[in-house]
């Protein structure tokens, strides 16, 4: 009996040793995995940062004054000699009457890349 009870004592403290050395082990990998995300929220932190302020200047772009000023001396007004005036029933029966959708020949098609390159033939 005395026997029995070392081998015991011996099984029961190296299950104790080593499931004392496993808690440690996992609370150092929570230990790096919460460095890693601490690492990340501050990434994440600079790049929402640098989002907003790419919307602000994207904002401030497409104001209608700035758009004016950006193309200021570049786009003008077409000339008469080049401007063609189109009527509504001659936009309709090369349009068709719904959107999406053009007239070739008596029949209207969807307008899909197949349809477009047919009608261009």
């Amino acid at each position: 009996m005395r026997r029995n009870q070392i081998v015991f004592s011996l099984v029961a403290f190296l299950l104790i040793g080593f499931g004392a050395i496993g808690i440690v082990w996992m609370r150092l990998g929570i230990s790096d995995i919460a460095a890693e995300c601490a690492v990340l929220e501050d990434e994440r932190e600079v790049l929402l940062r640098e989002v907003q302020e790419l919307r602000g200047q994207r904002s401030w772009a497409m104001r209608p004054s700035v758009l004016a000023s950006m193309v200021e001396g570049r786009l003008k007004m077409g000339v008469p000699e080049r401007t063609i005036h189109v009527s509504r029933k001659e936009m309709l029966s090369r349009v068709g009457g719904k959107r999406g959708q053009f007239v070739v020949g008596d029949r209207q098609e969807l307008a899909g890349m197949n349809s477009l390159n047919q009608a261009g033939r």
